[in-house]
């Protein structure tokens, strides 16, 4: 393939729809849920078949000996209290799965079941009589015992199970086995959706990790790959199809982007390289002439100044142009040397007094600093934060009215260096606050007063504030007038200290 990375792999793919997948899938989980539940429930049917002497007690069982017990003891009545018919009721309660006590009018046990007393005192014997009460996972039924003449002479305690378990101590195979045959069916379905959803999974996981890689490739500007043939459905095929002609045109669009931003850029080059060598011919010879004086020194002066300032205007639009073309390469790093400054900004100040005084503004300037350390010095280009400068103090003047007033604050922190401007001109359009950044953005028509600027100037100071690791940001304020904040980080300033 010629270098192109290729995300493939041999995978058993599949055309099929996935609603198709899924219901075959699905069919597939019952049909073997039913054959794992048959033979379930065949094992169990012959185990009961090779026992059919040991039958299986149901849970209400020994529930459903109770009225043929209490109507024995209806009919024998006060004489089961006497311990010598303690035999005779043993016959008729079944005692295996069920105990008893018998209890008389002052709360005691006269025969039956040793174990924990459910009637304590004569009160529990009102309290309790005909009450159905669970203890313990039993149940307690209270009957009273009355003689010939209706009258309450004590009570008969029955305790028994409701679980299939305790009613059948002795069978417990039995029993496991037909709890087993009502839930197996659940179980097997559990069981196999788990095996068939896990194969589906790695039919369409593949495929769908292929997708997904791509992009985020995409997004890290990778387009050197490819996801065409993803398998595992009907719908991921034409998914993934569908994904790598998007991958194409976008491969295709941005080499066309690419190409144009080269061309554009080898222009600027060529267009500078073959225009400076006749404006410095031209700008030469005008200063000859101004230099030798003529027959109307003052008209042929005139003239020929407004040819050297057209020159030098279109000469420092080629110049900016350059370096364009070198800031905006990833290969262009700044030259970094030690800088005073304090001392650097306080010439700055003095050059910008003379500019502002010849248009008849006020420049005030302050400088703070609040570092630790008052003696310091940090690493910068100074030349390109100069050029910064120059740039936004320019654009300040060009707007700013006479007896109009510009500001300008350097504040020195601990943990960055601001610079703030500040005027007193008519501020920033709308237009101007999204696009005043970019490049060849001359200003809104509707603001600009002048013409012949390259529009590169904030642009610059933008791309190299952020070569020196810090931003730029633009604003009106709320009194009028326009202000721009450049700060820089101390720690990508390489800040050093004297000593």
């Amino acid at each position: 393939m010629g270098g192109r990375l290729q995300i493939r792999k041999k995978l058993k793919t599949s055309k099929r729809p996935l609603r198709r997948q899924f219901m075959g899938a699905f069919a597939l989980v019952l049909f073997f849920s039913f054959l794992g539940s048959a033979l379930v429930w065949g094992s169990t049917l012959y185990v009961l078949i090779k026992q059919t002497d040991k039958s299986i007690l149901p849970a209400n069982y020994y529930e459903q000996q109770i009225p043929q017990i209490l109507a024995y003891v209806d009919k024998q009545k006060d004489i089961l209290l006497s311990p010598h018919m303690q035999e005779a009721l043993e016959k008729v309660i079944p005692t295996k799965g069920m105990q008893y006590q018998m209890i008389n009018l002052q709360g005691q046990t006269v025969y039956g079941w040793k174990g924990h007393s459910f009637v304590n005192s004569p009160e529990d014997v009102l309290i309790k009589l005909n009450r159905l009460e669970k203890h313990g996972g039993k149940y307690i039924k209270f009957h009273p015992i009355l003689n010939s003449q209706k009258q309450l002479k004590g009570m008969l305690v029955l305790r028994y199970s409701l679980s299939v378990s305790s009613n059948n101590p002795g069978n417990w195979l039995l029993v496991v086995l037909i709890l087993s045959s009502l839930i197996a069916p659940f179980l097997f379905i559990v069981f196999f959706a788990y095996i068939f959803a896990r194969r589906l999974g790695k039919r369409l996981e593949p495929s769908i990790a292929k997708i997904i890689g791509g992009a985020r490739r995409i997004q890290q500007n990778d387009l050197n790959f490819s996801v065409a043939g993803a398998g595992g459905s009907k719908e991921l095929t034409e998914l993934s199809d569908a994904f790598e002609e998007m991958r194409k045109a976008l491969e295709q669009s941005l080499k066309r982007e690419w190409k144009l931003e080269q061309e554009r850029r080898d222009m600027i080059a060529a267009i500078a390289h073959d225009l400076r060598t006749p404006l410095t011919i031209i700008q030469g010879h005008a200063d000859n002439l101004i230099e030798s004086g003529a027959r109307h020194p003052e008209r042929l002066e005139k003239y020929l100044l407004t040819i050297r300032n057209s020159t030098q205007r279109a000469d420092k639009m080629l110049t900016e142009l350059l370096f364009l073309n070198k800031i905006d390469t990833p290969e262009y790093v700044l030259c970094y040397e030690p800088t005073d400054l304090y001392a650097f900004c306080t010439r700055k100040k003095e050059e910008y007094e003379l500019l502002c005084r010849e248009k008849g503004i006020t420049l005030r300037y302050s400088y703070e600093n609040r570092h630790r350390n008052q003696k310091l010095q940090l690493h910068l280009d100074a030349a390109r934060l100069e050029q910064v400068f120059d740039n936004v103090i320019t654009n300040s003047l060009r707007f700013t009215p006479a007896e109009g007033v510009i500001e300008w604050s350097v504040r020195v922190g601990e943990n960055q260096i601001s610079f703030e401007m500040k005027d007193t001109g008519p501020g920033f359009s709308d237009l101007d606050l999204r696009r005043m950044f970019d490049k060849f953005y001359s200003g809104d028509s509707s603001r600009s007063q002048e013409i012949g600027h390259s529009g590169l100037g904030l642009y610059t100071a933008k791309m190299l504030v952020q070569k020196h690791g810090g931003r730029i940001e633009a604003g009106n304020r709320a009194e009028g007038g326009a202000w721009v904040c450049i700060t820089i980080p101390c720690d990508l300033a390489s800040l050093r200290y004297e000593i």
